[in-house]
């Protein structure tokens, strides 16, 4: 079974982005070897194939002029760092000084994102690679020049690639959004269990999982949103961003949950089976979801709907039979919230139903809900300002104390190396680059996983250099490990580095006949970076998460606060929805994304004691739980006819704000007490809700609409009470937690 996962997984990894990007890297970096092989100047291949390696990594998804941007930048410094590291190579005293402030600059331009990380990257790659002998042999500014002139190959190729295959890329990534959006909608079912045992491993996983959800929607929105000269006529680009516009309004059903785990233990206790054919129903959902993902390679491909149909017969069947036995065996509320999960899943049902007929027969008379100059809105735009890198000029900076830490590590391994005369010292500084991370615990992963992808890579090179002794066949391997080990580096280290060892490996077997000896002093040296790295994330000025996440706590709660108005303003002024209330609940799903990784890493951090793993844990949960009431609030009151907001209901929402407000502020109470309005309005509620549920027990509804009424009030009651319990815990829990 094992195995046959193994081969799914290879499987699945065939069709993905970052495996046609390792095919697209690889052939940029073999065919300028090809063709210099041919006309007798290799070392001219060499230099343009290490050109294609150190502008590749800044070539990632996102839209086409900034990728543009990112490789062009990428070129730049690649060619500035191969002539500064070369000039001063011969002078060792000059060299480390050289060293030291190009390490230190290049990492501190990751303060303006992940994109100028890997532009970051490509100068400190070159710095390391400028170390060896190729370059120190020949004329420095020629070789630097040919290493721009790889560049700028890798950038026309991919640019041709790009325009080739834009939309299977952008296919390709709702395809993925597809599979994860099922993914959460199988464990959000999960979560429906009154069983309590495995709901916290359930949440920890989908925190995980939302925050991947939210990387592809961010770049997504990126690809086609940005396509101005398109957007609005391109037909294709319509149907994608509509397809990615349902997507996102299924994640926010998904989220949005009727009623609070333990308010529904309470009302389906001696209900389980009708709770189960509501996850039975969200559970073909998510299958239909991911067939949908499927079908977009596969046209032949479509789901069927006949299960999906009678799942939400049998779940609308038991609620007739709830109903027709309300009065003898069923409380009222638990039938009015058992028909709110069933609304909820229809919504998420009509919405599953538009991507397929879109995809089916797509016709572009769609409408978006989307104008134009709302669309630059959702984008994410980054702050290249130089206030940003000044501002980061600070040791309170987790990028400046890790620029200052890579800094003296990478410095303190070439001293080792030229010490020691080892007969690759690169490959010690080049082993504490990709493994060294501004987090203790991310280092920690990726040097466990460089140390085991190296001894398993190490271990099966020598078993084929035995076996094979065909130059050929290891010219061969080398390509294939050169393109498993880029599609992989993203999604799996420890994989990449095994292929990534094979590759240097097969390339050294093919120039040098003492590939055993070059097998080890490979293994040693990553021993000794990787060493290098993990003492230095622990020991030189570290930065642990536990002393940041309150950031991202705050940032989260501000995010729901945000929000939160958003579904205020759209109940009291209801017309068409605004932009502004999409992009308050991007930005909520953002905050909270990234609240949830800045926990996972904190889970793996060793200073963090149990208790105050806990009280964080806690924390996140009830943001989690906030954000998916507030959303259940806000989807209800989108997509059903209300009446006029009240002033309890202003009362609730007002103590509400305040709450969330003083946890942001560290205020021990909140500047104001609305105990009093509280209390009258939780008594309105509760006689509103009493004198229609007598209403239509009387069967005087079918005239009057006492039941839309009633689910409204019931709606209002249950999320305001939600609400206004998670914030309360918050404040508390912010509080307490502080001292």
């Amino acid at each position: 079974m094992n195995l046959y996962r193994q081969l799914q997984s290879f499987y699945n990894l065939l069709k993905t982005g970052e495996f046609s990007k390792g095919i697209r890297f690889a052939v940029a970096a073999v065919v300028p070897l090809l063709v210099s092989s041919q006309l007798g100047e290799i070392k001219i291949g060499i230099a343009m194939a290490v050109g294609v390696l150190l502008t590749s990594p800044s070539d990632v998804p996102g839209s086409l002029r900034r990728r543009v941007i990112g490789v062009s930048f990428s070129i730049a410094i690649a060619v500035g760092a191969t002539m500064l590291t070369g000039l001063s190579l011969a002078y060792p005293v000059l060299f480390i000084l050289v060293l030291v402030l190009q390490i230190f600059h290049y990492s501190m331009i990751s303060v303006f994102g992940f994109r100028a990380s890997l532009i970051a990257f490509s100068g400190l790659f070159a710095v390391v690679l400028s170390m060896t002998q190729v370059t120190a042999e020949g004329n420095i500014f020629l070789h630097a020049f040919w290493i721009g002139m790889g560049g700028v190959w890798y950038l026309l190729f991919s640019l041709l690639f790009h325009y080739l295959t834009q939309r299977r890329e952008t296919d390709q990534l709702l395809r993925e959004v597809f599979e994860l959006t099922a993914q959460y909608l199988e464990k959000r079912s999960h979560l429906m269990d009154l069983k309590e045992e495995k709901r916290e491993s359930l949440e920890k996983e989908l925190f995980a999982l939302q925050t991947s959800i939210n990387e592809k929607h961010e770049i997504i929105r990126e690809l086609v949103i940005t396509r101005r000269k398109n957007f609005g006529r391109s037909g294709m680009v319509r149907k994608r961003l509509l397809i990615f516009m349902e997507l996102v309004d299924i994640l926010e059903l998904g989220m949005a949950h009727p009623v609070n785990f333990s308010r529904m233990k309470e009302l389906f206790a001696a209900h389980e089976d009708k709770i189960r054919l509501i996850q039975d129903w969200s559970l073909v959902m998510a299958g239909q979801l991911r067939m949908l993902g499927q079908s977009q390679q596969n046209q032949m491909l479509h789901p069927k709907e006949g299960d999906l149909l009678a799942k939400r017969r049998n779940a609308w069947k038991a609620y007739k039979e709830l109903e027709a036995s309300e009065k003898a065996s069923i409380d009222g509320e638990a039938l009015l919230v058992y028909r709110n999960f069933l609304n909820f899943k229809e919504k998420q049902h009509q919405k599953l139903l538009s991507i397929t007929r879109m995809m089916k027969e797509w016709k572009g008379d769609e409408k978006l809900k989307l104008v134009r100059k709302d669309a630059a809105k959702f984008l994410t735009t980054p702050d290249y300002n130089f206030k940003t890198l000044q501002d980061n000029f600070d040791f309170k900076s987790p990028i400046f104390r890790h620029s200052l830490r890579l800094t003296v590590v990478m410095a303190l391994g070439y001293i080792i190396g030229e010490i020691f005369a080892v007969q690759n010292a690169y490959w010690i500084l080049l082993t504490t680059l990709v493994i060294m991370r501004p987090g203790y615990a991310l280092t920690r992963e990726r040097f466990k996983h460089r140390l085991y992808g190296t001894l398993i890579g190490g271990a099966v090179a020598i078993s084929l250099v035995f076996v094979i002794r065909n130059q050929t066949v290891y010219g061969i391997l080398a390509v294939i490990s050169l393109v498993l080990a880029h599609s992989m580096i993203q999604r799996n280290y420890k994989t990449a580095a095994a292929f990534i060892t094979l590759n240097v490996v097969f390339v050294y077997s093919l120039l040098r006949p003492n590939v055993l000896e070059v097998i080890e002093y490979r293994v040693l040296d990553t021993v000794v970076g990787a060493g290098l790295a993990f003492f230095g994330a622990k020991f030189l000025w570290p930065t642990w998460e536990y002393t940041l996440i309150r950031n991202f706590i705050r940032e989260s709660i501000k995010a729901n606060l945000q929000f939160l108005k958003e579904v205020e303003a759209f109940y009291n002024h209801k017309s068409a929805l605004p932009a502004t209330y999409r992009l308050a609940r991007k930005k909520a799903f953002l905050a909270m994304g990234d609240l949830n990784a800045a926990f996972q890493r904190m889970a793996q951090e060793p200073k963090t004691d149990k208790k105050q793993l806990e009280e964080t844990f806690r924390i996140v949960s009830l943001n989690q739980e906030f954000l998916s009431a507030a959303v259940s609030l806000g989807t209800f009151i989108r997509s059903h006819p209300t009446t006029e907001a009240s002033a309890h209901f202003q009362n609730y929402v007002s103590a509400i704000k305040v709450n969330l407000e003083a946890s942001v502020k560290n205020e021990t109470k909140p500047k104001e007490d609305l105990s009093e309005e509280i209390g009258r309005a939780a008594v309105f509620y509760e006689n509103l809700y009493q004198e229609l549920l007598d209403l239509e027990r009387d069967n005087r509804y079918e005239q009057q609409g006492v039941r839309e009424k009633l689910q409204e009030v019931q709606i209002l009651t249950d999320r305001l009470k939600w609400l206004l319990e998670v914030s309360e815990g918050l404040h508390k829990m912010m509080t307490t937690s502080q001292k």
